[in-house]
């Protein structure tokens, strides 16, 4: 292997003609110069150079070393650009798992502005699933969770993963147009005690939010039906088969068949947090992404 400051010697004799030029250009002794020289050509196995008169000249190798030294050199210092940058957190790459309601609206808008700010930094979106997410930050398949309250059980002194509040999502009621209470801007829950009500997945983050708002209201709430996709949820309110408590990140498809309203004594609130690895926060990339997911999360309440 050719150690660099030996090519730098070659480069600056092939710029500068003699080895005293080459010695001074580099700050060095004549005599260092010319040790670092035939260090040089012993490493490449043959004569660099030959004497002509009072100048070297370049033999065939050592013109060919040449054309190479200055690629090499200049990847070098391509190189020592890419860690300082990478040190910044400009470049390097990032993998986010979220949960599906949070990708439209805070994963892709923060991934957006990590592209704006750091086009060398990579972020990589996953749709997580929840009892998985923990072991894959973990072992560093993912380096950030973005998930709401109660979909990832981490305890306060979990000496792994830290959690980081990103704000919060209201939620409201919807309910099909043709619904008795439609035409209202605010609904008392413990009216629709009897009604039929629309969750997620059993046990998750927004269906533990149902039963303790409704707990709250005196009741606990009939679920006829269950879905995943939030525009499931919406067809099936929209069928009259149920009402539903909806996060305004979940962006329900836009129909004249289903009506929004307000929770009288709220707002309904999930929190939206992300978990990292204990002291990856310290990490510029991560710190970058960490905030542009927090812009994004005021930015969709503000326009919500």
């Amino acid at each position: 292997m050719f150690d660099p400051t030996r090519l730098r010697l070659l480069v600056a004799l092939h710029e500068q003609g003699t080895l005293h030029a080459a010695a001074a250009a580099l700050h060095v002794s004549p005599s260092a110069a010319s040790q670092q020289l035939a260090t040089l050509t012993k490493e490449a196995g043959t004569p660099l150079t030959e004497v002509d008169g009072r100048r070297l000249r370049f033999t065939e190798a050592g013109r060919v070393l040449v054309d190479h030294a200055y690629a090499l050199l200049a990847n070098l210092e391509h190189a020592f650009g890419d860690v300082q940058a990478a040190a910044r957190g400009d470049l390097g790459q990032l993998c986010v798992g979220g949960v599906p309601s949070l990708i439209p609206t805070v994963l892709i808008p923060a991934a957006q502005a990590i592209r704006e700010q750091h086009p060398r930094l990579r972020v990589g979106i996953h749709e997580i699933t929840v009892p998985d997410c923990l072991d894959q930050l973990c072992s560093g398949d993912l380096d950030v969770i973005v998930s709401v309250t109660a979909d990832v059980a981490l305890p306060d002194d979990d000496p792994r993963c830290t959690r980081i509040e990103l704000g919060t999502d209201d939620c409201h009621l919807v309910v099909p147009a043709t619904h008795p209470i439609a035409d209202h801007q605010v609904a008392d829950l413990k009216r629709l005690a009897d009604e039929d009500w629309i969750s997620t997945a059993a046990g998750d983050a927004c269906d533990q939010l149902l039963h303790s708002t409704c707990a709250a209201a005196g009741f606990r709430p009939n679920v006829r039906h269950r879905a995943s996709d939030w525009a499931a949820i919406a067809a099936l309110v929209e069928a009259g088969l149920g009402i539903a408590l909806v996060p305004s990140h979940a962006r329900l498809p836009t129909t004249a068949a289903l009506t929004t309203i307000d929770v009288e004594d709220g707002p309904v609130q999930r929190r939206i947090h992300a978990t990292i690895r204990r002291g990856t926060e310290t990490r510029p990339a991560v710190a970058h992404y960490l905030t542009t997911l927090k812009t994004a999360v005021a930015q969709n309440r503000a326009s919500g």
